[in-house]
Order: C-alpha cells, then sequence, then structure tokens
C-alpha cells in the first residue's frame, strides 16, 4: 500500500518564526519542504504539504495554524508527518523531536533521518544540538502540538540556528539546502521502506 507523507513547513503567514540576519524560519523550512517534497516524487508514496506558496500568505498563524495543521494532517489519513523548522538561541548545530509517549516505530524513524542528516552536516563541520534524538519532555504541557497531537508517526526537525552567524549562511546557500533536503528524503525513505519509482 502506498504511504502518504504531510509534510509541514513551520509558521507562516504573519508568524515568520524565529528571524536571523535577513532571513525567516517560515521563507526556509518553506523552501526545504517544498524541495523534500521534489525528491520525495522520486519514490513510491505521495505526498501532501500543509501549506506551499500558494497558501502561505494567508495561512493562519498561532494556535489556530497549528490546530488546522494537525486537523489537515488527521483528516489525510497520512502515515508520516514531518514538521520542519529552524532553532534559534544562539546555539549551533541539528536536532529533532518526537512526542514523550512516541511508539518504538516512530523513535526508530527519527533515528534514521537523524543519522542521514547528521552524516550530511559533517561534511560542512555542524554536530547534533546536544541529543539529536529528543523526547519532547514538555509535550504533555502542550509544547510541541505537531508532535502530540498527530495521530501518526510525526518527526519535528530543527535545521540548524537561524541566529547562528556561519549556519545563516548555509541555510541562504541553495546547494546546501538541496543537499539537506535530499539527506532528510532518504532517511525519510529508509525509515519508511519506500522503494524508487
Amino acid at each position: 500500500m502506498t504511504k502518504l507523507i504531510c509534510l509541514d513547513a513551520g509558521h507562516g503567514g504573519k508568524d515568520s518564526g524565529a528571524v536571523g540576519y535577513g532571513l525567516r524560519e517560515a521563507d526556509v523550512v518553506l523552501k526545504l519542504a517544498e524541495l523534500v517534497n521534489q525528491h520525495l516524487g522520486a519514490y513510491s508514496c505521495v505526498t501532501t504539504m500543509t501549506r506551499n506558496k500558494n497558501t502561505s500568505a494567508g495561512y493562519p498563524s498561532g494556535r489556530e495554524g497549528l490546530h488546522k495543521r494537525i486537523a489537515y494532517a488527521n483528516a489525510k489519513n497520512a502515515d508520516f508527518f514531518l514538521s520542519l523548522h529552524c532553532n534559534a538561541g544562539k546555539g549551533s548545530g541539528f536536532e529533532s523531536y518526537v512526542a514523550q509517549p512516541a511508539p518504538t516505530r516512530t523513535k526508530r524513524i527519527q533515528k534514521i533521518i537523524n543519522d542521514n542528516v547528521l552524516d550530511f552536516l559533517k561534511g560542512y563541520g555542524v554536530k547534533a544540538h546536544g541529543n539529536p534524538e529528543k523526547v519532547d519532555i514538555q509535550a504533555a504541557r502542550g509544547r510541541i502540538a505537531v508532535v502530540r497531537d498527530t495521530k501518526m508517526s510525526a518527526v519535528l526537525l530543527e535545521c540548524l540556528f537561524i541566529d547562528n552567524p556561519t549556519e545563516n549562511k548555509l541555510l541562504k546557500d541553495s546547494q546546501f539546502l538541496d543537499g539537506l533536503a535530499k539527506a532528510i528524503t532518504a532517511g525519510v525513505a529508509s525509515s519508511l521502506g519506500l522503494e524508487k519509482r
């Protein structure tokens, strides 16, 4: 049976997400999500996106936006939900999150994606931000609703720090973004057992 993957580009509309050195998180992750979507076209799966360039401007922000994303993925009965973000706070590196009560299958998907992405980032001198495979221990208090309230396996990626000058330069580089998208795609394909078309 063909798997349905829901790609979620974080933030959007009036919600810019984190900002740094002329970049808005909402714009970076939308571009990244569109690249992942494009690369997943080479695999035996179907994709859908919670927002794209045509819906970004009118996308609701805050809790309303979060609930719409979650409801959209649940209504589509997706097999996997991937939320893409950039970090901020003067740190560095890559990390990901799953909900605290995430089943073993979801944690296995998370690990495979992490390994693929970190292997790619090694070539740019970028490492994990602490433990790369994080469980959202605050999910019970509503911190990361998109991994807590989606009915399918869900992983949220924090792709570098937008306010770190070195990592910001990478996020501005279209070749780097495409390579990152390919690494994410390879991780998703491997973890979900997707075959090449």
